[in-house]
């Protein structure tokens, strides 16, 4: 309730602020005759809506298993139907709360409901029939992808934090400016240098959370191992070979590297290692591979980190692989079996945080 009650409070406020709420018209309670304004109509409205969807939201959870037990017993026809159907109940009830408060006509409803059915039912039932969904991501994970934040996330961990903490920290000192002008029982509202403040507490508790949230997501994957290392002959630096010990295959197009050091490097051109075999990587002679343990002293008894214990690669997927195995092994030509490239290493090493 209290959930429902502070995500209706929130999209109110927003929407007195863009001025959406002048589309919401009054409404009149039966019997009572009591009018009711727009901004309270709001509230209600999303606030039933959100109580909703948290009820079945703990209910699934509850008996998620069963559910998912007498599902998968289902027919993929019958699957989408359902889904299909669940798609026209949830178009039924948002066009009802709409003609409640005399948004949308009543014929509507209906007529919603009998278009999002089949088309649900049509768009669940092609992705039912995908051969391999892992092969076909997501819409918002295509996106996060291809705009690097699945990789940036682990390798600017803070800062991305920090970046993400700022706007929700904007957005929520702005709601709750608007709220508090907006509640019949507060005279006046905040003013600049208090929205300021409010917005820097706001920011240092929204940082800690992404944070937080961002490394409890982070696992270390141990697949790619090295095999070999040797020293190049033409000039400094050394070969780095690594092989796929994994099950499935590693795309490593725009991966980067950080050594022990924390210096970050960018692959010159990509592979996809297949499991099982092995690529070579030029790297210069600044590439450390040893364990580091170099850590700066804070005050408090805090010290931070500055090294560690394994090289590590950054795939664009935002998977993260310990790159474990022996830093003074010998090249043999017993190591070079299987698929082997050489990749250089084309960047400086970028500042980490």
């Amino acid at each position: 309730m209290a959930a429902a009650l502070i995500f209706a409070v929130v999209v109110t406020a927003v929407a007195v602020v863009t001025g959406l709420v002048d589309y919401v018209p009054e409404s009149t309670v039966p019997v009572t005759d009591w009018v009711l304004s727009p901004r309270v109509v709001l509230l209600i409205a999303v606030f039933v809506l959100a109580v909703v969807v948290i009820g079945v939201r703990l209910l699934y959870l509850q008996y998620k298993d069963a559910i998912a037990d007498q599902w998968d017993q289902l027919s993929i026809w019958a699957q989408a139907t359902i889904a299909g159907a669940v798609c026209g109940l949830l178009v039924a009830t948002g066009l009802g709360i709409a003609t409640l408060v005399g948004v949308v006509s009543p014929v509507s409803v209906l007529a919603g409901s009998l278009i999002a059915w089949p088309v649900a039912t049509v768009l669940t039932l092609r992705q039912r029939r995908e051969p391999d969904p892992d092969d076909s991501p997501s819409a918002l994970r295509s996106v996060l992808i291809r705009t690097g934040y699945a990789q940036v996330k682990h390798l600017q961990t803070r800062t991305l934090a920090g970046i993400v903490g700022f706007v929700g920290a904007v957005l929520a000192s702005v709601g709750i400016r608007a709220l508090v002008s907006w509640l019949p029982w507060f005279d006046g509202t905040l003013t600049q240098l208090q929205t300021v403040v409010l917005a820097a507490v706001l920011w240092l508790i929204a940082t800690v959370l992404v944070y937080n949230r961002y490394e409890s997501t982070i696992s270390d994957r141990t697949d790619l191992r090295i095999v070999a290392v040797s020293r190049l002959e033409s000039r400094d630096g050394r070969e780095l070979m690594i092989k796929n010990t994994g099950i499935t295959p590693v795309e490593l197009t725009q991966a980067k590297i950080r050594d022990t050091k924390h210096d970050l490097y960018q692959f010159d051109v990509g592979v996809t290692l297949e499991p099982g075999e092995r690529c070579s990587f030029e790297l210069p002679a600044t590439f450390l591979l040893e364990s580091n343990e170099a850590a700066m002293e804070l005050p408090l008894g805090y010290t931070l980190k500055q090294g560690g214990e394994h090289p590590i690669v950054y795939t664009r997927t935002g998977d993260q692989f310990v790159l474990q195995g022996s830093s003074d092994a010998l090249d043999r030509d017993s190591v070079r079996a299987g698929t082997r490239s050489t990749i250089g290493i084309g960047a400086e090493p970028t500042p980490q945080e």
